[in-house]
């Protein structure tokens, strides 16, 4: 299994875990110290899933872009289980709360708000020239949780701040299945798209 220890390391895994931890742990820390209510808000709980999901976003791109296009590697496969890995991992880190007293709920909502992350921030690596895939899901959720989003029975509501829309709520669920398939499907197949290297000729 070394190659697979190599692959983690090289696609700096631990480190987006450790942090991802570390900023699940910091929030339910906080919630259970400062808060008399047992249940995480929504609003925090997006902004946890935001900050997770931009710590593994790293992990979606290689030191080199030519090595993730290479033949003699399944990359389609590669990159499609890479990602369900991902959004599996974050899940994992928020469910070993539900036990406990300080959680992040409902799970549902955890689900929906990783995925469709998740997929945003995928989609913002097999697009040219996006660098920076964590920038689309953290503007997001910014607006998301500003005072003037609220729960709302208006379609264009529920979708702008679908992140903090009840789990029975037909076009946050649906929003968020599209960026989720879509990032997947579009990742899968083209992963980081390679960039130009920049040529400067010694100077004479």
């Amino acid at each position: 299994m070394r190659w697979l220890q190599l692959y983690l390391r090289s696609r700096r895994v631990p480190l987006a875990l450790t942090i991802a931890t570390a900023a699940i742990a910091l929030v339910w820390g906080l919630w259970l110290a400062y808060s008399e209510t047992r249940t995480i808000n929504v609003r925090l709980m997006s902004l946890t899933v935001m900050l997770a999901v931009a710590a593994f976003s790293a992990t979606l791109t290689g030191a080199a872009d030519a090595l993730d296009h290479t033949a003699s590697i399944n990359w389609p496969v590669r990159r499609a289980g890479h990602l369900i890995l991902t959004a599996a991992a974050i899940t994992g880190l928020f469910f070993l709360t539900a036990t406990t007293d300080a959680r992040f709920a409902p799970l549902t909502i955890v689900l929906r708000n990783t995925g469709g992350m998740l997929g945003l921030t995928a989609l913002g690596v097999a697009l040219p020239g996006a660098t920076r895939p964590w920038i689309a899901p953290l503007v997001w959720s910014l607006i998301a949780v500003l005072p003037l989003i609220e729960p709302s029975t208006h379609l264009p509501m529920q979708v702008a701040g679908w992140l903090i829309q009840p789990s029975d709520t037909a076009a946050a669920t649906i929003c968020a299945t599209i960026l989720g398939a879509t990032g997947l499907l579009a990742y899968t197949i083209y992963g980081c798209p390679r960039r130009p290297v920049a040529q400067t000729a010694p100077d004479q």
